[in-house]
């Protein structure tokens, strides 16, 4: 099985797919760390990976595992691979408010050391992952949803309203 998890920053893609991953086996990949470079916790997601060292990794998990379960918000044409070769995308869709919720409880959790940080927190980065939430479903999911269709890849939209 082949599963591609996608939805805005906060929709529970992240969660939805180690769930998965530990009731079928699968092995989870976020696709942060293929889009980019992990420095640890002194430079956290700064720096974004070149397009051929992204393209060798992503690679490397489309080619080496026969199962697999991805995850992340990309729609962009380096991830054409894994939305071709997915049996199914699913597609998260939650509201805005709470994505946002989401968003401001995950980045004081970081702030405050709580949760290992993903990204240098600043109120800049909080401001803008806000922002990008907020039209994600009028902006972005539009053209993810194209590039879905076009690869005439299974899809399928789970509305979660939990909080």
């Amino acid at each position: 099985m082949k599963i591609y998890i996608i939805g805005g920053p906060g929709s529970g893609k992240t969660t939805y797919a180690k769930k998965l991953s530990a009731k079928w086996c699968i092995p989870h990949f976020d696709l942060d760390e293929i889009k980019w470079v992990n420095g640890g916790s002194q430079s956290p997601y700064n720096q974004k990976r070149s397009p051929e060292e992204r393209t060798r990794l992503l690679n490397d998990i489309l080619t080496q595992n026969n199962h697999w379960i991805c995850e992340g918000v990309y729609f962009q044409d380096w991830i054409i691979p894994v939305i071709q070769q997915a049996d199914i995308v699913l597609i998260l869709q939650t509201s805005t408010w709470i994505r946002q919720y989401r968003i401001i409880k995950r980045s004081f959790r970081r702030l405050f050391h709580f949760d290992p940080p993903k990204y240098k927190e600043t109120p800049l980065t909080l401001f803008r992952l806000l922002r990008w939430s907020q039209v994600y479903d009028t902006k972005y999911l539009p053209q993810a949803l194209a590039k879905i269709t076009a690869a005439k890849t299974k899809y399928h939209i789970i509305k979660r309203r939990k909080k």
